[in-house]
């Protein structure tokens, strides 16, 4: 971002009076307000330099209307592209041009967790719904819990304000079975690319004595195989397509894989903190290689999924990010989409 006109002018005229007028200022004077004026330009260059967008962009797509802070977006096995906004997936083609709208049945901004054959899988912040191809509603749950899906297809795994773990049905979203409260709220969900593992992140209870971490449950039986113990609730969990889980702990993103003794964190990688709004969703590309980390409305950083290292990063106020099958990131902003190689 360019420096406003006025600040630099207004900075350039500080340096010019105190040259021109030395009269009136002291040496010791002159000095501080040269100084003082060198030292806003700097910031305010600093300030443009840490707001360059660094992602290695292949194409832009530019759309025809604004695209609201809260909105998601989803690409279909066809490449047509799903933005969702309050109450609606709106499709464009690769052009960005509108196609068409599909209204939802829940309220709020849809984000497509996940869809197969005949079905869509939506969540807004208070209720998910399944509907068809043609936007029917074939199921909807009052719940802004989070959720996760079983590979294989059987259930959609869910959690109680109380963290019990519950297996919805896949058509009807109604509940099948369950596993014991943890005494905790459930924070986050994911399941292992097999689908024999669920991680529950615990936010903690000091009501319950349960101390905030990440339970390995085994899948068939939720017998508790070991837990990881973090310093506060888990914002956001994915599990990548090789088993290493990736999660959000306030403004820190760590990789964990297993070993003898349970998860083991690999690395962390800090993009929170003064000047960065923590992250709230992450997104691993189809091979594995490279996490999107997002600050949805703030910030995207693009790490390698080996070490952790920032390898592009944008300040362009990300709206939501997908990966496409052959390993591009889509980046949804404000007015376009930008396709990351």
């Amino acid at each position: 971002m360019i420096p406003h006109t006025h600040t630099l002018e207004r900075a350039g005229r500080l340096i010019l009076d105190a040259r021109v007028r030395p009269a009136l200022h002291p040496p010791k004077r002159l000095g501080r307000w040269i100084a003082l004026a060198a030292a806003a330009i700097a910031a305010l260059g600093a300030s443009a330099c840490a707001r360059k967008d660094t992602l290695k962009t292949l194409e832009r797509v530019v759309l025809r209307d604004t695209v609201p802070a809260e909105a998601s977006i989803w690409l279909d096995v066809a490449g047509r592209v799903w933005v969702g906004r309050p109450g609606a997936l709106t499709e464009y083609d690769s052009t960005g041009r509108r196609l068409g709208r599909m209204r939802v049945p829940i309220s709020g901004a849809p984000e497509v967790l996940w869809t197969v054959p005949g079905r869509i899988y939506l969540r807004t912040a208070g209720a998910a719904t399944v509907i068809d191809g043609a936007g029917k509603a074939l199921a909807t749950r009052r719940s802004g819990s989070p959720l996760a899906a079983d590979p294989r297809g059987k259930w959609v795994y869910t959690a109680t304000r109380t963290g019990s773990v519950l297996g919805l049905g896949a058509q009807t979203l109604g509940p099948l079975w369950g596993w014991p409260d943890t005494g905790s709220p459930v924070s986050a969900l994911a399941v292992s690319p097999l689908g024999d593992r669920v991680y529950v992140a615990l936010a903690g209870s000091e009501a319950h004595d349960v101390n905030a971490g990440i339970e390995i449950r085994d899948a068939l039986s939720g017998r508790l195989l070991s837990t990881y113990l973090t310093n506060g609730g888990v914002k956001a969990l994915r599990a990548g397509p090789e088993g290493t889980l990736y999660g959000v702990l306030g403004g820190t993103v760590v990789a964990l894989r297993h070993g003898p003794e349970g998860l083991k964190q690999v690395w962390s990688r800090d993009v929170g903190g003064i000047g960065h709004d923590n992250p709230d969703a992450l997104r691993v590309s189809p091979d594995g290689s490279r996490v999107a980390v997002l600050a949805r409305g703030s910030e995207l950083n693009l790490l390698a999924a080996a070490d952790g290292a920032v390898l592009e990063q944008s300040k362009r106020a990300p709206r939501d990010a997908t990966w496409d099958a052959a390993g591009r990131l889509w980046v949804l902003g404000a007015r376009e989409i930008q396709i990351v190689r």
